[in-house]
């Protein structure tokens, strides 16, 4: 989470929105701020999901250290990302592969972490 924020806040200090700078061949940093659509999930959902995963990873499912690292890097992104939508009203995603929409740190976290999580259960 912590890298995360870091960086979308080096994108929004250095770019305004819609500006992109080449890095290398293949690679942009774009600013996008992509808005909060429609209404968070009610409190009551959040909670229930929050719950589902602190049991999950309490339950033995997640006892090898790569499904840890995985479940972590999923939740921080997550998280993450959350935070953005509830303190700004909208994610700063910033890198730009051309033939991939815009995304951050916090996208990649949530979808390698996911994967790995699921490979190394129990």
């Amino acid at each position: 989470m912590a890298a995360d924020q870091l960086t979308k806040n080096l994108a929004r200090a250095r770019l305004a929105a819609g500006e992109s700078i080449a890095v290398v061949r293949g690679l942009r940093i774009t600013r996008v701020e992509t808005p909060a659509r429609g209404s968070l999930l009610p409190p009551a959902i959040f909670a229930a999901v929050t719950a589902v995963i602190v049991l999950a990873a309490s339950s033995g499912f997640f006892q090898r250290l790569p499904a840890q690292i995985g479940l972590g890097a999923a939740i921080g992104g997550a998280a993450s990302n959350l935070f953005d939508r509830l303190r700004r009203g909208a994610i700063t995603d910033f890198v730009n592969l051309g033939w991939w929409p815009v995304f951050n740190l916090a996208d990649v976290a949530i979808t390698c972490g996911v994967p790995l999580s699921l490979l190394f259960l129990r």
